[in-house]
């Protein structure tokens, strides 16, 4: 019986990370996480560096606020969760500019700090992690951050190949020259198109759900 039990939880953490990722996605179903995506996400390489820093900081704090939140006061949650976010953003922010890109840094040394505070830290680490077991609040992590980080390097792509005819700083045999797509009103309209695209998606999904057939507790009980 230890086989099907591995299985029906492993198939439950896969389906966490597929709903955070994809079906409620945090940004485009959500609507949480916007800001860094209008402000930040007008490259490629802006995208790809705060996804990674989402991710660094949301996968450690979803799994401590999934083994100690139960047990602090409520008051505290977004003490404790804000701090950590803060102590990890200041040393990937350290690692950015003595190792990575200075140039990088330079660009993004205003919005690192502040995605410590970012609503996605409030939503997941503060909401879903606490009351959860530490696998489910790592799936969750991890479906939210690639969720954030797909929409903001798409997002991202799009604006520097209209605005530089470039991406990740690479020129590419297209000519747009739209230096407005640098402009917030860019972004809203791509990720109003994003998330039209993925409500249609979802509508489909639940169709062909619809359209399966019931399993039975009869063939549930033949096949144990």
């Amino acid at each position: 019986m230890n086989k099907p039990t591995a299985s029906h939880s492993g198939w439950k953490l896969g389906q966490i990370f597929l709903d955070a990722a994809l079906r409620d996605n945090i940004v485009l179903a959500q609507a949480i996480g916007v800001c860094p995506i209008i402000l930040a996400g007008t490259d490629l390489k802006n995208g790809v560096v705060l996804t990674v820093c989402t991710l660094l900081v949301l996968l450690p704090v979803s799994f401590l606020m999934s083994l100690v939140g139960k047990h602090v006061p409520n008051w505290l949650h977004p003490v404790l969760y804000t701090v950590t976010a803060a102590i990890l953003l200041a040393g990937a922010a350290f690692v950015l500019n003595n190792f990575i890109s200075t140039s990088l840094y330079a660009q993004l040394h205003l919005f690192i700090p502040l995605m410590a505070v970012n609503t996605i830290f409030t939503y997941r680490a503060g909401g879903f992690s606490i009351g959860n077991r530490p696998s489910a609040a790592i799936a969750d992590a991890l479906g939210s951050s690639f969720g954030f980080g797909l929409v903001i390097c798409v997002v991202s792509a799009f604006r520097e190949l209209m605005r530089a005819n470039t991406i990740w700083g690479i020129a590419v045999p297209v000519e747009i020259g739209l230096p407005q797509a640098a402009e917030p009103f860019m972004a809203f309209i791509l990720l109003g198109l994003m998330a039209a695209c993925l409500q249609q998606w979802v509508k489909h999904r639940h169709a062909d759900d619809d359209d399966l057939p019931l399993i039975t507790e009869e063939e549930v009980a033949a096949d144990e």
